[in-house]
């Protein structure tokens, strides 16, 4: 049998939650954090989730008997760091600890002990290793939260707390394409204004998926449409660390979504980068990796 929680088993493609701990924390490797990424998953028991992103990778499942309860985050955590860490580390640099899992992360009860637990066992960890001392923690939500006034204070609170970094899902660029792309009824404009009200206060960076209906052939992105919507952002006060450009890497949940060549993806890339701040730096993840997209004058496409 394969031994999933081998670290010569991830891949960017291919990651597993596993059994018991392995459930809660699992690594990854992870394009858009550059390396090995530590998974927090706060539903082990099924998926929770504000949206049905046609493009998820988490398909539904029933696991009933692997719920969360207090302690159990900070405990799982150890046990990594005590037992699997030492393996991973031959191998990779750790470059998050990142709250994410099977579904959205502010729809759960144990989203403040998860935050202050990773905190914690990482600020142990940094005083066995200094090189971890970088480490970020990051939320990975598709905004949704950001509804919420509790949420919101509380993200606002951790984030003066520790090393701690928030990506902002902000899909297709109009009401039609967010509606299409999170399978959902949340208003495309109440999500862009409670960002911007948000990012007044804590910087986020924003994550964008660009996929193709692969029926119809249609890309489900308007650039011109989805930088009105930066700029109003900007326009609001809103503190943006950077813009993150990525298609599909592991199977979506549909069959109809896919995932967009090299060269759309930079040519679509470089109108956002167009449109941006040059202080807002702009991340753009392919098929085959991190695309380089010029900062201003000529294009360069990949060959």
């Amino acid at each position: 049998m394969t031994d999933t929680r081998h670290p010569g088993f991830l891949t960017p493609e291919r990651h597993q939650r596993g059994e018991d701990a392995a459930s809660i924390i699992y690594p990854v490797v992870s394009r858009r954090a550059r390396g090995l990424s530590l998974g927090i998953n706060l539903f082990p028991d099924s998926k929770h989730c504000t949206y049905n992103c046609p493009y998820c990778e988490v398909q539904p499942f029933s696991n009933p008997h692997a719920r969360l309860s207090e302690g159990m985050i900070e405990a799982a955590l150890r046990e990594f760091f005590d037992k699997d860490w030492p393996a991973y580390a031959k191998s990779f640099a750790l470059k998050d600890i990142s709250i994410s899992g099977n579904g959205e992360p502010t729809c759960s009860p144990f989203l403040e002990e998860a935050l202050y637990a990773a905190a914690k066992v990482l600020s142990e960890q940094v005083s066995l290793d200094a090189k971890l001392f970088h480490v970020p923690i990051v939320l990975i939500t598709n905004s949704t939260g950001f509804l919420s006034p509790q949420i919101c204070e509380l993200l606002h609170r951790f984030s003066q707390e520790a090393r701690f970094e928030i990506w902002a899902k902000l899909d297709g660029g109009t009401s039609e394409l967010h509606s299409i792309l999170s399978g959902s009824n949340y208003a495309f404009g109440r999500i862009v204004g409670d960002i911007a009200h948000f990012a007044a206060i804590t910087p986020v960076k924003i994550q964008t998926m660009i996929c193709r209906d692969a029926c119809s052939g249609r890309v489900l992105f308007d650039a011109e449409r989805y930088c009105g919507a930066l700029m109003s952002l900007i326009g609001q006060g809103a503190r943006i660390n950077a813009i993150q450009l990525y298609t599909t890497a592991r199977p979506p949940a549909e069959p109809w979504i896919a995932s967009i060549d090299d060269i759309e993806m930079a040519m679509l890339a470089s109108i956002v980068r167009r449109c941006l701040p040059s202080e807002i730096r702009l991340e753009c993840f392919g098929r085959s990796g991190e695309l380089s997209i010029p900062n201003s004058g000529q294009e360069q496409w990949p060959k």
